[in-house]
């Protein structure tokens, strides 16, 4: 296994990516946009670069809103850049320490720009930066505050030819937080500097999925490695390659032949990758190349947020007195009845019906696994397996069903008639 596993900023936006990307290549010398990529008509991920630092930016959805637990310390060597480009990224958004003289600095400012993403913009020396202009910064807040070094221990461990640079702790006049780091540099795999700090404030926001952080790796070696590494110890697991670290930091586990599969010219050998990789946490790159060829099911995706509490969600979903209520794919259809057992081995059953009684379905199976309001895997009547995934988010409760497809009806058509139902759900959920 190589040392050289680049890691790349990775930034959630509702709808703005492109415009977000073109306002900062805009602000920066030597950046541009790389590329361009799309769902249908729609812009889905823009790649960029900022000065040779590359970054990701993802049309995601309303779920996750940056805050400034991670920001980009950027530094720059002469004074004329730095008014500059506090000026740009000050209009339109707010700064959290304005501008000025300070005893780390001749001058530097902490700025929230109109997207919410966080810059420090000071004037200084890139050789004090390990030569990166820009440098993720992480801000240990709350009850993770005071764990900047363990995080730091952890990264540095994790990625092989690391160094730290330095650390400055909170003197004795810190009270509680005496000795705890006030300020900590270091560079994973030799040459990507990275800061952490521990907050003293009682700040009201941590770390979320709006800024991951992506690990590319050559190999399904790679994959296991970093996986494992990152998940000990009170880690996570989420969908689709991404992780908590066990202080809450979000990474996106990813082997290069993945990006390949998803962005594959045959759109039904990209759709079969993209339906794979949505019913895994960690990648398998061999189950999504064999999908991909079309080995087995294609598996379709509905999704949808729900503006309502995790709990509530989870209670609307497996409860039948509530599946009655919602679960039909048109107003001339009704569910007159549910069962749910909801455990592994248990069973349920709805009933499907057209309100003029003339025709009717049982639409059953047996769970496989249940996971208490995270995840829900079950086996239909006809073999076919499902997925459902609950993942609370700044905007509500995000659901997520990943299904195989029959081979009666037409792909488009099963696709829209469950999305139908979901949409259902929430509707009624959010009105309940």
């Amino acid at each position: 296994m190589t040392n050289n596993h680049p890691v790349t900023p990775f930034l959630w936006f509702d709808n703005q990516a492109e415009e977000a990307a073109s306002f900062y290549t805009s602000i920066f010398n030597n950046s541009k946009v790389e590329n361009v990529r799309r769902q249908g008509e729609a812009v889905f991920l823009v790649d960029f670069s900022l000065n040779g630092q590359r970054l990701n930016a993802l049309n995601g959805g309303p779920h996750f809103k940056f805050n400034p637990s991670i920001s980009f310390y950027v530094t720059l060597e002469t004074e004329t850049e730095t008014d500059a480009v506090w000026a740009k990224l000050s209009d339109g958004g707010s700064a959290m320490m304005p501008l000025d003289k300070y005893p780390w600095s001749e001058k530097y400012g902490w700025v929230q720009d109109r997207y919410g993403l966080s810059w420090q913009i000071s004037w200084g020396k890139l050789s004090d930066v390990g030569g990166r202009r820009f440098v993720p910064a992480l801000l240990f807040t709350g009850d993770r505050s005071g764990k900047a070094e363990a995080a730091l221990n952890l990264y540095t461990s994790v990625f092989k030819g690391s160094t730290v640079d330095g650390i400055m702790r909170y003197g004795d006049d810190g009270g509680a937080y005496a000795g705890k780091v006030m300020h900590a540099q270091f560079r994973l795999g030799g040459d990507q500097t990275f800061m952490v700090m521990d907050d003293t404030m009682e700040a009201d926001f941590g770390f979320n999925e709006a800024l991951s952080f992506v690990v590319h790796c050559p190999g399904q070696e790679e994959v296991n490695y970093f996986w494992e590494k990152l998940t000990a110890n009170g880690g996570r697991e989420d969908q689709c390659g991404w992780l908590k670290d066990p202080f809450g930091v979000s990474w996106q586990i990813v082997p290069d032949e993945l990006l390949k599969l998803l962005a594959d010219p045959d759109p039904v050998r990209a759709q079969r990758a993209t339906g794979a990789m949505m019913t895994m946490k960690k990648i398998d790159i061999e189950k999504i190349r064999k999908a991909a060829d079309g080995e087995g099911k294609m598996v379709l995706v509905v999704e949808t947020t729900v503006k309502a509490p995790l709990e509530k969600v989870w209670d609307c979903w497996t409860q039948p007195e509530h599946v009655v209520n919602w679960n039909h794919a048109s107003d001339s259809w009704h569910s007159p009845r549910a069962e749910n057992d909801l455990h592994p081995g248990g069973k349920f059953n709805y009933r499907m019906e057209a309100k003029d009684g003339s025709f009717g379905f049982d639409f059953e199976g047996v769970y496989d696994k249940v996971e208490q309001h995270q995840r829900i895997e079950y086996t239909l009547g006809d073999g076919r397996q499902v997925q459902v995934t609950f993942s609370p988010t700044d905007a509500g409760t995000f659901v997520m069903e990943a299904f195989e497809a029959e081979t009666m009806n037409p792909v488009d058509m099963q696709r829209q008639g469950w999305q139908v139902i979901l949409e259902n759900f929430k509707k009624y959920t959010e009105a309940k």
